[in-house]
């Protein structure tokens, strides 16, 4: 029985102590209260930084470090704000219209952080992305490392060098551009893509030898794909009302300026597009080479 009425004890203490705190803050001047405004933010900001920088290194998954350093960060913000309002609690009440008028103010003045915020908070609850997705928003593309409050850090892939590699850049874009125009993401739902390379062969070459060729040097590097990208459209299909599409790769055909242009259409890895282009043209020089003159480059 005195373990209970020692925890009941213990209680009573701390919270004694507590309401001797609130009324020590209450009573303090106006001067007094913004100086321990300053202390105490310089001292929860200093206290919460350094948990940011060691606790993480307790986990050993990087997604677990990234999410415990974002929950330390925020609730540092958090009991900042919590501190400064416990702090003028008598005076809230009196300040509220100035604070309302200034805050109507600051809104307009600062109405892309605002637009931004609303756009952090719309990425969260509509899951838009997450960190380690691939995504485009406007002319930018690259893989997601950070959500900030104001901003999305990508690490840049395309431009000058090919379209799933990264080209080095760190582009930090708006939170508010996903409240302004579309957000193409690459990893959720199918998680694979529709490419396309064109071969150009002269018009005396063999058509149907051709076709053959492609589907089959096709059929050979991605067979491995399409058990996957089945599963993962059957998935998409279970969410949202979609037609099904054809997987298996395609050939098709045009005559153009005097040579027979073949597409060859296929599904890949978002990651891989590349990769997929250099082992598909690689095998295809193989085979026109070997064709005995039954296929022929045009030049």
């Amino acid at each position: 029985m005195a373990r209970p009425y020692s925890h009941r004890s213990l209680a009573k203490r701390v919270g004694d102590s507590m309401n001797d705190f609130l009324q020590h803050a209450i009573s303090l001047s106006l001067f007094a209260k913004c100086v321990a405004a300053v202390i105490g933010i310089i001292f929860i900001y200093a206290t919460f930084h350094l948990l940011e920088q060691t606790l993480p290194r307790r986990f050993g998954r990087a997604d677990a470090r990234y999410k415990v350093r974002k929950f330390v960060a925020y609730s540092g913000y958090l009991s900042i704000l919590l501190f400064v309002a416990i702090l003028f609690e008598d005076r809230l009440g009196r300040l509220s219209f100035a604070i309302g008028a200034i805050g109507a103010g600051v809104a307009v003045a600062l109405q892309d952080v605002v637009a931004s915020i609303a756009g952090a908070f719309s990425i969260g609850f509509s899951k838009l992305y997450a960190v380690g997705d691939r995504i485009q928003i406007g002319e930018t593309r690259g893989d997601v490392i950070d959500i900030g409050l104001l901003r999305t850090t990508l690490i840049e892939t395309g431009n000058w060098v090919g379209n799933d590699l990264y080209n080095g850049r760190i582009a930090r874009i708006p939170n508010s551009a996903v409240l302004k125009g579309s957000v193409f993401n690459y990893s959720q739902g199918f998680q694979f893509i529709w490419d396309e390379i064109k071969v150009l062969l002269t018009v005396t070459s063999d058509c149907q030898f051709a076709r053959d060729m492609l589907c089959r040097i096709a059929k050979e590097s991605i067979g491995e794909y399409l058990v996957e990208a089945r599963a993962s459209w059957k998935s998409v299909s279970d969410d949202y009302q979609s037609v099904n599409p054809p997987l298996e790769p395609t050939v098709a055909l045009v005559v153009n300026s005097g040579s027979l242009e073949f597409t060859l259409s296929y599904v890949v890895d978002y990651t891989k597009r590349t990769a997929m282009e250099d082992q598909l043209f690689t095998k295809i020089v193989q085979e026109v080479a070997n064709s005995n003159g039954l296929l022929v480059w045009k030049s």
